[in-house]
């Protein structure tokens, strides 16, 4: 996560970060960032950030770094930003620090350079380079809590692109202001040639409530600088997790049967690996119980038994969860049917993010519904199958006897898929259809069979450039 300008540089050196931001007088910081992209995506970047005030913030800032020593508060510096790119994904290189002022009355203003790949993405859905700033500082006031500052917040900021040479610009971000009693964001946007220039004010009056933060910051959006002009290489990601249900209804219970395999990225699912192990297995599987089984007794289905197991911690194979529940109450008559509800968006019709998709999504379930004797379906859902620029949910309904079904599902969602595409694809598709089915007579009735997955479905929170 990005930090809050240049006071993580301060707190690392003289631990002044709090005493800093209660002071009277009000807070004063102004950024002025400065890039140069190539067509690689690549840029050449200056990170200026000069710090006015508070008065006493600012001496204890000077003599901490004359303390610690001109080379080291440079490196201090550097490992700042450092870090803060790296929240974004990125990575700076080649970095050097400058920094001016430490040894006068003026302002304190630090200046880092270096080279950072990848600053622009791009997108071959429809053939764009993308850059996206944060010039609203979201990810720097999230590190701290506004209403409890003794004074005011002053940060005002400037993001200068230089688009490559020859770049057609597509899209630019809007200007926008919002305001609430006397605190107020102000974002202006100017473009001479191929340099765009973004110049944003955000200013926190002192005793601002958390009311006025909702309604300055309350509508989340996204910057983006949108050019075109070369094709360019991408660097995407792809989650890859396939399930297999097995569901039978018998007399006086039901057994749910569930095996899960997370087989993408393979880096990550190391890291899942690791982290289970670390933790403890049994921990884990006890954790992925009590929610597995939560979720149940939320929808009225009592748990007669369960059991989770995590397997091929030490393989390099992909993670595996079993899940194995004897339930009651899990069918429920409807109009004189029998209804089990299931979703053929596989739980990723709802997912937030404010630009693009950012990874690749494969996703894949199979479930056999198993009746006990005596018992047929009665209605079965038509198949679904849609598409968008390569966007897919499909789902298809094997009717292999008058009391068993097969449902293959399956969600691809396309690395760079714009929202407005992704919400038009998810509203083509219900949101659950349903399987009916009639009972021998003396039949248990209770609530509707869920169709979830709770597991380790990390996925919608990745999906969002943190950018």
């Amino acid at each position: 996560m990005r930090k809050y300008g240049l006071l993580l540089a301060l707190l690392l050196v003289a631990g002044t970060l709090t005493a800093g931001l209660s002071a009277a007088g009000g807070f004063q910081e102004g950024q002025r960032n400065e890039y140069w992209i190539q067509w690689d995506g690549g840029a050449n970047v200056t990170l200026n950030t000069t710090l006015y005030g508070p008065t006493d913030l600012l001496n204890k800032t000077k003599e901490s770094i004359v303390q610690a020593g001109l080379e080291k508060a440079e490196k201090l510096f550097i490992s700042q930003a450092t870090q803060k790119l790296a929240g974004e994904g990125l990575t700076l290189k080649n970095a050097t620090a400058e920094i001016i002022g430490y040894n006068s009355t003026g302002p304190l203003e630090t200046v880092v350079r270096g080279y950072v790949p990848n600053f622009a993405k791009y997108y071959s859905y429809d053939g764009v380079w993308e850059v996206t700033l944060d010039v609203l500082r979201v990810a720097d006031l999230a590190q701290i809590d506004p209403t409890k500052l003794n004074g005011s917040v002053m940060l005002e900021n400037t993001f200068i692109v230089h688009l490559p040479l020859g770049a057609t610009l597509k899209v630019l971000p809007g200007n926008y202001t919002a305001k609430s009693h006397g605190s107020y964001v102000s974002i202006n946007v100017t473009r001479e040639g191929n340099t765009v220039t973004i110049r944003s004010t955000i200013y926190f009056a002192k005793g601002v409530t958390y009311a006025d933060i909702q309604a300055i910051y309350g509508k989340p959006r996204t910057f983006v600088i949108q050019y075109a002009g070369r094709s360019g290489s991408e660097n995407s990601t792809t989650w890859k997790m396939a399930i297999f249900n097995n569901i039978t209804v018998e007399k006086n219970q039901t057994v749910f049967d569930s095996v899960e395999e997370y087989k993408e990225p393979e880096s990550y699912i190391s890291y899942l690996k690791f982290q289970i192990t670390y933790q403890g297995v049994e921990k884990a599987e006890n954790s992925l119980y009590q929610k597995y089984a939560q979720q149940f007794q939320e929808q009225g289905v009592t748990v007669k038994a369960g059991k989770v197991r995590i397997l091929n911690l030490n393989s390099t194979g992909p993670l595996v969860v079993r899940y194995h529940f004897i339930l009651q109450n899990f069918t429920k008559e409807v109009n004189g049917s029998y209804v089990y509800a299931y979703d053929p968006k596989l739980e990723l019709g709802t997912m937030q993010f404010l630009n693009r998709l950012d990874a690749n999504l494969n996703e894949t379930k199979v479930t056999r519904f198993t009746l006990p004797e005596g018992a047929k379906f009665t209605e079965l859902p038509e198949d679904v199958h849609v598409t968008l620029n390569g966007n897919s949910v499909s789902m298809t309904v094997e009717k292999v006897s008058d009391r068993e079904v097969v449902i293959r599902s399956s969600v691809f969602l396309r690395y760079g898929t714009p929202l407005k595409d992704y919400q038009a694809l998810m509203g083509k598709i219900p949101d659950r259809v349903e399987f009916k089915y009639e009972l021998p007579s003396g039949g248990k009735k209770g609530i509707c069979g869920p169709a979830f997955a709770v597991a380790l479905i990390v996925l919608p929170a990745l999906l969002y450039r943190k950018r």
